[in-house]
């Protein structure tokens, strides 16, 4: 057979080999999906209520402390109220009291720790590069807590303020998987390492849709203690026990802790997303190229058949 011929052999079998490979890729990230994703929605239902119940209990402390006072309950006394002098000094005030002076800003970024994932890791590293600009800008010192070996070999190499580093984070991490790291995160934004902290990830939108998002995680930002629930809860009893501010001093770290629990577990379910588009792709690319690569050896068959028959006519026309 000729050398050609061989060789098309050879890669239609390498090549068919790779797509089997991929494809077996694409499910195993299908599967790591599906339970990232019952475990994504499930917790999101989790934090929600604890976000509720501590808006709730927030809420009713604002409302006692403006009634004795015998202030009027408007945003303006809202926006300027020292929280310290609400709930007392102590983590609670700690973690919602914007701070006067920001002069460093923390970046939590959750990468993977491998590729073929498609533009998932880049699209992360663009997006918290250009935020990085915009913090030298404004000449605010950036500090980054790099979740994933792939974003933390980047910005090691480009010579970023690294002051955190974890990989070897599980497929479908659990919450106690990831304490350590949120724990680490909001203790040193206690201890003054950073003025305020962001949460950068990849945002699951669906399977074939993903966004990249920043939010900012501390000081905490998104509780429902303006006037209008404020208001809600003005004529509504609480029984707490002991007090709101120890079940607050409680409850919302354990909030702040799984806010950026369900960060990253969200970037995780984008990655499996990300992995199994790019396998998808890749899969696909295989067969195209299979049957590329079968057409060009059945011409190729065809031509080296009709040269025979060429010859052994010509042989035939020659003994005549």
């Amino acid at each position: 057979m000729p050398a050609s011929l061989l060789e098309l052999k050879k890669k239609i079998t390498s090549v068919t080999q790779t797509g089997k490979i991929t494809e077996a890729m694409r499910m195993v990230s299908a599967s790591k999906l599906n339970q990232t994703e019952k475990h994504d929605k499930q917790y999101s239902v989790y934090n929600d209520h604890v976000r509720q119940t501590v808006s709730r209990l927030m809420s009713s402390t604002l409302v006692t402390y403006l009634d004795g006072r015998h202030r009027a309950i408007n945003e303006a006394n809202i926006a300027k109220l020292d929280y310290s002098q609400v709930f007392g000094e102590g983590i609670t005030s700690d973690l919602i009291q914007a701070r006067d002076h920001v002069k460093s800003t923390g970046y939590l970024v959750v990468t993977g720790d491998r590729g073929l994932v498609g533009a998932y890791n880049s699209n992360a590293i663009k997006g918290v590069m250009g935020l990085l600009q915009d913090s030298a800008v404004e000449h605010k010192s950036a500090k980054v807590l790099a979740v994933g070996s792939i974003g933390g070999a980047f910005f090691k190499k480009n010579n970023v303020n690294v002051v955190y580093e974890k990989d070897g984070i599980s497929d479908v991490p659990s919450y106690e998987e990831v304490l350590p790291i949120v724990s680490t995160a909001i203790k040193m934004y206690l201890n003054g390492i950073y003025d305020e902290l962001y949460v950068c990830y990849t945002h699951h939108i669906n399977s074939l849709s993903r966004a990249f998002r920043v939010e900012k995680m501390l000081p905490i930002a998104d509780l429902d203690i303006g006037l209008p629930e404020a208001k809600a809860h003005e004529n509504l009893d609480y029984e707490v026990s002991p007090d709101p501010e120890t079940v607050l001093d409680s409850l919302l770290p354990q909030y702040a802790r799984s806010t950026i629990y369900g960060a990253i577990l969200d970037a995780k379910t984008a990655e499996h997303a990300s992995s199994m588009t790019a396998m998808q792709s890749a899969t696909d690319n295989a067969k195209d190229l299979v049957s590329h690569l079968t057409t060009k050896l059945n011409r190729a068959r065809q031509a080296e058949i009709t040269t025979e028959i060429t010859e052994i006519i010509g042989g035939a026309n020659a003994l005549e």
